[in-house]
């Protein structure tokens, strides 16, 4: 493998045309802005789409919307939880600008946005001049970050936030230590535990690899100093801990719900083996956005090789706190899946880019199509799903139309029912969309098929006698959500008429006549 002029982090590999970045504060070449400004413009499309809020979304805004900034240092309603500078940069949203969507979602859309210049200087300083554009195109076209740079939820501030941590530490993995240095990382670690809740395992993950990798010639001087930043995380830690997150910990209804994301109990057991194979190839599709995953896990690897050999440092700053999250996961700390990793992301894509330019250089004499065939494989997805989705933006639960056709289609006496899984988004418009009086019975249905049918029944003898009930459903695309929509009208159909309906992406409503039913004649 070719090696690194230095160790440092800063150091990259060469190849043909690929050089040492002498600046990895450099400005942008024309190529790598038209990315940003792509990926930009794919996070602004996403946002101006103004979907309606889906069910976990909702739960939340109703907890900002409703509660004063005092009252958000409480526990929060409906199971969400979120870390406190993120609910108080919301509840701040909704006093400057309304209680509206695009309030809701500002402060998520624009972490978005300055993650694509963060994440740019990350990958200056983490690989060759080749591979930045590698990098940064896969994060400018996931199909994750894009999303959730637009969904009510801290997730997109967690990337920003973990980009900011990783690019101080390999600032001050090659910097000379002082005292003011040590209390500026200090300080900026102890603020990025109230903003976000994996940057623990970012300042953990990074603290370990920092101590790991001290010079011999001056351990002992940046061991002394470094503790004092490490003091400074843990004092903020601790009493984050103590005012927020141990209740967040001990939530049953949150350990229930992500009880598949916690490894097994006996790691290496069949069942941990196959566990932790089937977590590794899924966080390449999500939350990565790499649909071909086995092809990303495998120039993931060759990344990580590649990068022993001349990077080691960086390597251990990226990787390290992927493994303390794996550690949370494990004693059920932590989920280790889905949006909950989507902070890691960059964590991938930086491995990923270094194994496509290894690759690349590798075979650039004897087979230099390889290289170019292994980009279009690992761009096709992301690029194709990035370029519709920058005329059809993503949706999820439409129940803002759903509502709205409801209200230009009542009758006086219409009697409005709202599935379990659709209440707290109609809770948020309601009063939005002057729907706060009408005649309401509210589902008692689970979301669980198993026990969903006995609940709907009592539903249905509530809607006895009713000439016009509208019916509001907010399944969400899911095959789970599509079998919970069919059983539901499995019961309705069995003891009403249907008159009318009306479908969107996720959400529908259905008017019938439960007047004329086979009880009720």
């Amino acid at each position: 493998m070719p090696k690194a002029k230095s160790g440092g982090p800063g150091s990259n590999l060469t190849c043909g045309s690929a050089q040492i970045n002498e600046s990895v504060l450099s400005s942008p070449t024309k190529f790598e802005w038209t990315i940003i400004v792509f990926g930009a413009l794919l996070r602004l499309t996403q946002f101006l789409a103004n979907r309606s809020l889906w069910l976990d979304e909702a739960k939340l805004a109703l907890n900002i919307v409703n509660r004063s900034f005092v009252q958000l240092l409480k526990p929060l309603d409906y199971g969400q939880g979120a870390p406190i500078g993120f609910l108080m940069l919301e509840r701040s949203a909704l006093h400057l600008f309304g209680a509206g969507e695009y309030a809701l979602r500002l402060f998520p859309f624009l972490a978005g946005l300055i993650s694509l210049l963060l994440f740019y200087q990350l990958a200056k300083r983490s690989v060759p001049t080749g591979a930045v554009p590698i990098a940064l195109g896969l994060f400018a076209t996931s199909a994750p970050l894009i999303y959730y740079s637009s969904e009510v939820k801290q997730y997109s501030g967690d990337v920003a936030i973990a980009l900011v941590l990783w690019s101080a530490a390999m600032y001050y993995a090659s910097c000379r230590l002082t005292w003011g240095r040590v209390v500026l990382f200090g300080i900026l670690g102890a603020v990025s535990v109230w903003f976000s809740h994996p940057a623990t395992f970012v300042l953990a993950g990074i603290g370990i690899s920092l101590v790991l990798f001290c010079r011999p010639e001056d351990r002992w001087e940046r061991a002394i100093k470094l503790s004092i930043t490490f003091s400074i995380w843990g004092l903020s830690l601790g009493a984050c801990y103590l005012l927020f997150l141990r209740h967040l910990s001990a939530d049953q209804f949150l350990l229930s719900y992500w009880n598949f994301s916690f490894p097994p109990s006996h790691l290496f057991s069949v069942a941990g083996v196959e566990w932790f194979a089937t977590t590794f190839f899924a966080i390449f599709r999500d939350p990565v956005g790499l649909e071909l995953s086995g092809v990303a896990a495998f120039a993931f690897l060759v990344g990580c090789i590649a990068m022993v050999s001349g990077k080691r440092q960086t390597l251990a700053i990226l990787i390290f706190p992927l493994l303390v999250t794996l550690l949370a996961a494990s004693v059920h700390k932590y989920p280790f899946n889905g949006r909950l990793l989507l902070f890691a992301v960059p964590a991938f894509l930086i491995p990923i880019a270094e194994g496509v330019e290894y690759i690349r250089c590798q075979t650039s004499v004897q087979a230099p199509a390889v290289g170019a065939c292994l980009i279009g494989v690992l761009f096709f997805y992301p690029l194709l799903f990035s370029s519709y989705h920058l005329f059809k933006p993503s949706l999820r639960e439409e129940i803002k139309p759903v509502l709205n056709y409801f209200q230009s289609h009542a009758r006086e006496g219409d009697v409005l029912y709202i599935h379990s899984d659709a209440i707290a988004a109609f809770q948020y418009y309601a009063p939005r969309l002057h729907l706060s009086n009408v005649p309401l019975i509210q589902g008692l249905s689970s979301g669980n098929p198993e026990i969903s049918g006995g609940m709907y029944e009592s539903d249905v003898d509530r809607l006895r006698g009713h000439k016009r009930v509208w019916l509001v459903l907010a399944p969400g695309e899911s095959e789970a959500g599509d079998n919970e929509k069919k059983l539901f009208l499995y019961f309705m159909d069995k003891e009403g008429t249907t008159l009318d309906s009306f479908q969107r992406v996720g959400a529908a409503v259905y008017l019938y006549d439960f007047d004329r039913s086979r009880h009720g004649s």
